[in-house]
């Protein structure tokens, strides 16, 4: 026994030095796992203190001493701070939990409900909890049945309060006491369990498209939230409805005058996303409930009022947070094995839940635009640009005021086009069909309108190009073969409609027979947006042969004499045209190839500092491009770091 205890404790020593030597969020990770502690024969000793008191307490001990108390006409219990004070733990009949007293102090102990011993107690608290927090779920399912039979263990109470606190209802509650103070907590704002988005916008389960998504695993988690609360659960529901797809269906018998009473919440506190899912769903049901009108022509008209280029407008707020967002847990590394769709949806839906927040305190949408400077930019930029490999038609370009605006005016449109008999005779119809100045329609704009949304990335359109459009622009291209404007037609139409491979493999060729001669011009702005759309196409069509071409014809316009075209410039060109690589292999190469070639280019001090930052950013988020691009971070760090 002494020699097994002797080895156990050497194990202990062992390990608690190696732990020394990592990071402390890796050592708080393994710590937590509580198969880890057993393994290697570690035990937590936590101290314990409550808000309103500077008194601090064995965990141990105020647990035991909990378990005891937790039941009405419970002995008062007796237990000692570690300075050797004495408080009392007594049942309150009016609070219905005990309470912890030392002369004039008193904290309630309701929060250590799981411990208590008493099962009737333990249970109607853990209903009322579990209605709180919104704990839905298979893994509060567990936990229900769990808690039902007996009480927790100290480990198992930790493991509880770490689920809780990773719901929407406890983070939206977090996210609004931040704000109200003026100080929000980045784990707050963007929490690190995958199980809270999970619990957002419900999990993948397998599901590799949004469409086998929206499918099955959306519906089920609608379904779950919608038989735990009808009106609560709705409202939650549509902070997932950043697409059509995800919009609920309303299961039979459900009660319209609930959806009637969140249409009018959501017109006057929610969030434009919500809001857009809304309308979309009470346009379904508008027949059956006429008087759902005064809400949707209030959504429809803020959404047609508001400015994109209003720096207090919602639709920056939108914009900000959703960058905030999404570069953030990008740049903490959260979420990397999902697919970019879904990490989206997560993202918007947790922007979404924080626009809430601003709303309902009065909070100003400018005041969004100090935290996307906080060094979200970067990241988000870049990690959308690595999910093009995997969904090649959305670009974070796209991610701006402007181009939301189009998005929730073309969904608007979409929905009215879906269900136009409902909207006849009715106030809709003229605001969102008419063509007439002030009307919806008449915000309608070719191509942004009709561009792919944040989530359709991986979808291919819907729409074939018409015939005399595809021959347009192979006329188009074949007759200005030095003209930039002879690529027009085929980027513009690029990500509208489905375009055959043959235009993007034709302009590749008209761009080698041309000797890469392509007309320049004095515009900057101009040259680079022409060859950036072409990567557009190449990605867009998976053209390969289009990239390379792009690549060289880029060079060539980066050194050409009086260009002003940028080493950056040509970094953005080369984060889109990959994409038109779909094996990951050779996109790692492609991309390597280019920037490498751009690394040891002709750079200013202050390009080359930029440059290298980027790659830097690249290689953390999608550490396989160490391989190809290690050369260029080197050269770069090199040339800055020389005298």
């Amino acid at each position: 026994m002494k020699k097994a205890t002797m080895a156990s404790n050497r194990r202990q020593a062992i390990v608690l030095q190696l732990a020394s030597l990592f990071p402390d969020t890796i050592i708080n990770r393994l710590l937590a796992d509580r198969r880890f502690r057993n393994r290697n024969g570690l035990r937590k000793s936590a101290t314990l203190t409550f808000q309103g008191s500077d008194a601090a307490f064995s965990r141990e001990t105020v647990f035991d001493a909990v378990r005891r108390a937790f039941k009405a006409g419970s002995e008062p219990q007796i237990i000692k701070e570690r300075s050797g004070a004495e408080w009392t733990i007594v049942w309150d009949e009016v609070a219905g939990c005990p309470v912890m007293k030392k002369d004039d102090v008193e904290i309630s102990l309701v929060k250590l409900w799981p411990l208590a011993s008493d099962d009737e107690t333990r249970r109607n608290l853990m209903d009322l909890t579990f209605d709180q927090f919104r704990a839905v779920g298979a893994d509060f399912d567990v936990w229900r049945e769990y808690l039902t039979r007996s009480p927790l263990d100290a480990e198992d109470f930790d493991a509880l309060q770490s689920d809780l606190h990773n719901t929407p209802a406890q983070v939206a509650l977090s996210v609004r006491s931040g704000l109200s103070q003026g100080s929000s907590s980045p784990t707050d704002l963007t929490p690190s369990d995958s199980r809270y988005y999970e619990r957002l916008v419900g999990p993948l389960l397998g599901s590799e498209t949004l469409s086998d998504f929206a499918a099955g695993p959306a519906r089920l988690h609608v379904t779950s939230l919608i038989e735990w609360s009808a009106d609560k659960g709705l409202v939650h529901a549509l902070l997932s409805g950043a697409h059509s797809s995800l919009i609920p269906e309303l299961p039979s018998g459900f009660d319209l005058s609930i959806l009637e009473r969140i249409l009018i919440w959501l017109s006057q506190h929610g969030d434009r996303i919500s809001q857009v899912a809304a309308f979309e769903l009470g346009l379904r049901h508008l027949k059956a409930r006429p008087s759902f009108i005064d809400s949707l022509v209030s959504i429809a008209e803020q959404i047609r009022d508001d400015d994109p280029d209003d720096h207090n407008g919602r639709l920056l707020l939108l914009a900000n947070l959703f960058i905030f967002v999404d570069g953030s847990v990008a740049q903490m590394g959260h979420l990397r094995n999902v697919p970019p769709f879904w990490r989206r949806l997560a993202t918007i839906a947790q922007a979404s839940l924080i626009e809430r927040e601003f709303v309902a305190l009065g909070v100003a949408p400018r005041d969004s635009t100090d935290w996307i400077k906080s060094g979200k930019e970067t990241p988000f930029y870049l990690q959308s640009s690595i999910d093009g490999q995997r969904e090649p038609r959305w670009i974070p370009d796209f991610a701006t005021p402007a181009q939301w605006k189009n998005e929730l005016i073309g969904r608007l449109i979409l929905a009215a086009e879906s269900n136009a008999k409902a909207m006849e005779g009715t106030a809709l119809e003229g605001l969102i069909r008419g063509t007439e100045a002030g009307s919806i329609r008449s915000q309608m704009k070719f191509p942004y309108s009709y561009l792919p949304g944040p989530l359709e990335g991986g979808l291919d359109s819907t729409t074939s190009a018409p015939k005399e459009i595809v021959q347009f622009i192979r006329e188009d291209i074949e007759v200005t073969t030095t003209d930039r404007n002879g690529f027009n037609a085929l980027v513009n139409s690029c990500l509208v409609f489905r375009i055959p491979a043959e235009l993007a493999q034709q302009a590749a060729e008209v761009i080698k027979k041309a000797k890469y001669r392509v007309r320049d011009n004095t515009e900057t702005e101009q040259n680079f947006a022409m060859l950036r759309g072409l990567a557009l196409v190449a990605a867009s069509t998976r053209s390969a042969e289009l990239a390379e071409e792009l690549r060289i014809l880029t060079r060539v316009a980066l050194r050409r004499t009086g260009s002003e075209l940028k080493p950056l410039h040509s970094f953005e060109i080369a984060m889109v045209a990959a994409n038109a690589f779909k094996d990951m292999g050779a996109w790692r190469k492609f991309l390597g190839e280019w920037l490498t070639e751009l690394a040891f280019g002709d750079l200013t001090r202050e390009e080359a500092f930029q440059f290298h930052g980027s790659v830097q950013i690249l290689c953390d988020l999608e550490p396989a491009l160490w391989a190809t691009l290690s050369r260029a971070e080197a050269a770069l760090g090199s040339y800055i770091n020389a005298a």
